[in-house]
């Protein structure tokens, strides 16, 4: 089998570059032939990408085509992804479907643009004339509803086969389009030695480079710094927890892209939350080593699967989410879930002081955090899975896979219901 990958790449500087050659392509390759196809006056520069694959820009395709049994589009929330979206939309392949709600990557193309009629015109497909009401009432309140509309169904009607990461997606997409062929397949994770060798680093000499020099708690929160990562939350429940811990730290590792300053300052929490700003990766596996827990919220949410969050599980590390999307399908044993609700700031706090009272509940969370990204988000494994997705929809199989979706949906099977849903999946019932 031979199969033309749409992707961004290095040094383009989106996730799902890192996923596709990181995660997927060293693995996937063992399985089928693949030729890469990125964007226009894009350099690859990652070495192994250039020495182990054919790469062609994306237009070069159609003449090409008939080379190919198949065609996996990745597709993404930002501006990265508009040769792709058009590709999908000029010849139908298997896309996986990292972002449920796309409005960022509309935006970046069309009204970023001063593109208001092809704005509007998106919503009109994706959601008839109450998308077009919707369109223009946002355009002239200058509100966005980035977290509201997944806009996926022109992509959907033009896939043959769609992957999602969770099952929170795979309910999106369904609710779109009720006969759509789709499969769950996890997001893959390497776990590399850096992130192992963490647990062995002198901590203390690691913090005394940073300056903290005390024997206090330090929570960590990875990522860009924007308002759908809870820091008004997150700061408001640290403030109540220094009254328990006067000397505890939080360090903010990332871009700041919401401008908290003037949050930390109206908490007076100037001298207990540290921002790092960019941080390399060696930088972060130091943090990571020094911290004794971690935060990372979010709502809303695009459905995406966070990347950060796989690398602190990996590290051992306790990480306290938010119970929503794909966060809340993580087991319970391998995280702290918080709901978004008028609870949330009191049920972070006593997570935060349970976790930094208790090493031993600290290192059981930990362990069943690394064993589970070890054993759920393997590449080998989810290379194989993908693998034999694109082989089944080749060979007509997706109107099995069609007919178990539609069934489970009409029964009443919801993204919640987890374990039915593996259970099915693993055992070939329906």
């Amino acid at each position: 089998m031979r199969v033309a990958y749409f992707t961004p790449i290095t040094p383009q500087k989106t996730g799902i570059a890192d996923y596709s050659e990181k995660e997927v392509l060293p693995y996937l390759k063992s399985y089928i032939d693949i030729d890469l196809f990125i964007d226009k006056n894009i350099q690859p520069t990652n070495p192994s990408t250039r020495d182990n694959f054919n790469i062609y820009s994306y237009f070069e395709y159609k003449q090409r085509k008939n080379e190919y049994d198949a065609i996996i589009y990745n597709m993404g929330n930002n501006q990265y992804h508009k040769f792709i979206y058009d590709s999908i939309l000029n010849e139908q392949g298997i896309t996986i479907l990292h972002d449920i709600y796309l409005h960022g990557f509309l935006w970046s193309w069309t009204k970023n643009r001063g593109d208001e009629r092809r704005y509007i015109e998106e919503y009109k497909y994706c959601y008839g004339e109450l998308g077009v009401e919707i369109a223009k009432k946002s355009i002239n309140s200058g509100t966005y509803p980035e977290f509201e509309f997944p806009l996926i169904k022109r992509i959907i009607d033009n896939s043959l086969g769609v992957v999602c990461h969770s099952y929170y997606g795979i309910q999106k997409v369904l609710n779109e389009m009720d006969s759509a062929v789709i499969s769950k397949i996890n997001h893959p994770f390497t776990i590399s030695n850096l992130t192992t060798n963490h647990q062995y680093s002198d901590i203390q000499t690691i913090k005394n480079g940073y300056g903290l020099i005390k024997n206090q708690p330090i929570i960590t929160s990875f990522g860009f710094i924007s308002s759908h990562k809870r820091y008004h939350i997150v700061l408001r429940a640290f403030k109540r927890f220094l009254q328990i811990y006067p000397d505890a730290v939080l360090l903010l590792v990332g871009q700041d892209l919401m401008g908290i300053d003037r949050l930390i300052s109206s908490l007076y929490l100037r001298d207990s939350v540290i921002k790092t700003g960019y941080a390399a990766q060696k930088e972060i596996f130091n943090y990571l080593a020094i911290s004794d827990f971690c935060i990372n919220l979010r709502y809303p949410t695009a459905g995406e699967t966070s990347g950060s969050v796989l690398q602190l599980m990996a590290a051992e590390k306790p990480v306290i989410v938010s119970n929503v999307g794909w966060f809340s399908e993580i087991p319970n044993n391998c995280c702290l879930k918080v709901d978004v609700d008028s609870y949330e700031e009191d049920i972070l706090l006593q997570y935060m002081k349970l976790l930094a009272s208790d090493e031993v509940i600290r290192k059981m969370i930990g362990k069943n955090a690394k064993e589970y990204v070890m054993k759920e988000h393997d590449p080998q494994k989810i290379a194989k899975e993908l693998y034999i997705f694109i082989k089944n929809v080749l060979e007509c199989k997706e109107l099995i896979i069609n007919k178990v979706s539609k069934e489970l949906s009409d029964i009443g099977v919801t993204e919640d219901d987890y374990e039915l849903i593996e259970f099915i999946l693993r055992n070939n019932i329906l």
